[in-house]
């Protein structure tokens, strides 16, 4: 196995499990790119009239980076250093509605104070802008609606069929929730790296960066718009690890059809 001429070709996987119980966390399987940065610092020692004669060296440093072409719930959590709970929990909806026979249907039940269920109700022009702002009462009147969560119908009074509404309200739903808490902090993890190589044979060789202890940096952008949206993030890697010593990360090539050692 020669060791010395690797082309990497392929970036196939992070994976990421818990310090101490070695629970699995998550993995990225759509990387777009990957770096293993590594830094020292150095200082001289030098002699009469300033001769350099041998340099002091000292913390090693190593930062891995790179980007996950689809957002990682197993990454967000690292990075924020909260968990996902699932539960009833409440968010906010809006609805583009018609009216018709001074009527109207919410496409889901509204929540909230009997009475005041609706967050907000406007007329929308022609032109798209907002026009005038209704408020929701027990009976309706000029500029007053009422509504009924049981059946979810929106009445009014003297609303011109066709009349464009939108409507915002909040209702009640089953979903998983990720909570930035501001006294909560990025964690740390076990991760493996893990690619494939050739050789200038075209030898085929997995390829395998052991990083016992990383450190998520809990500063991420997600960038949303017209372009895809991507999941960026960084960690550095810690001496100390449970039974790694000092090691920063280990590198591991073996044959793609390796056999088990004995």
């Amino acid at each position: 196995m020669n060791i010395n001429d690797l082309t990497i070709t392929s970036l196939e996987t992070i994976t990421a499990f818990a310090l101490g119980t070695g629970a699995y966390l998550f993995t990225l399987d759509e990387l777009q790119n990957a770096t293993i940065a590594n830094t020292q610092e150095t200082s001289d020692i030098t002699g009469k009239q300033g001769r350099k004669l041998s340099k002091l060296k000292r913390n090693k440093a190593v930062t891995i980076s790179g980007t996950n072409g689809m957002l990682s719930g197993g990454l967000l959590e690292m990075q924020t250093g909260s968990t996902f709970t699932n539960g009833a929990t409440e968010v906010l909806h809006t609805d583009y509605l018609t009216v018709a026979g001074n009527e109207a249907t919410t496409n889901f039940k509204a929540i909230g104070t009997a009475g005041a269920e609706i967050t907000n109700l406007f007329i929308r022009n022609a032109d798209g802008t907002r026009g005038d702002v209704l408020t929701q009462d027990a009976a309706t009147s000029s500029g007053k609606f009422a509504y009924d969560p049981a059946t979810k119908k929106l009445t009014f009074t003297d609303l011109d069929d066709s009349t464009e509404i939108v409507v915002h309200y909040t209702r009640k739903i089953t979903a998983d929730v990720l909570s930035n808490e501001s006294d909560v902090y990025s964690s740390k993890c076990t991760l493996y790296v893990d690619a494939m190589a050739e050789d200038k044979c075209a030898n085929v060789y997995h390829v395998q960066f052991f990083i016992p202890k990383a450190d998520f940096s809990g500063e991420f952008s997600l960038e949303m718009g017209d372009n895809q949206t991507v999941h960026a993030f960084e960690a550095e890697a810690l001496a100390g690890a449970c039974g790694a010593g000092g090691k920063l990360w280990t590198y591991t090539v073996y044959g793609a059809n390796a056999k088990d050692a004995a």
